[in-house]
């Protein structure tokens, strides 16, 4: 069963808060990565048909946020 909006927010802050302290866990982006994709799956996989493209859209913002991931130019 899919989580509520509220609930995908409460696990979006949560990883959002999670990050510095995996990042310092995993200096290592081979490390790093993996450690994050669970994270980051085991929200995508709670999330609803209706809410995928919004959670997605939201892990990017926690990312760039964190200065992991900056989009290309132009997308």
């Amino acid at each position: 069963m899919a989580l509520t909006r509220d609930e995908l927010e409460r696990l979006l802050r949560d990883l959002d808060a999670a990050i510095p302290a995996l990042m310092n866990q995993y200096p290592d982006p081979a490390q790093f990565n993996p450690a994050l994709a669970a994270l980051s799956d085991a929200i995508m996989d709670n999330a609803g048909i209706e809410d995928d493209v919004w959670v997605f859209e939201q892990i990017d913002g926690i990312l760039e946020r964190h200065g992991i991931w900056r989009p290309v130019q132009g997308e």
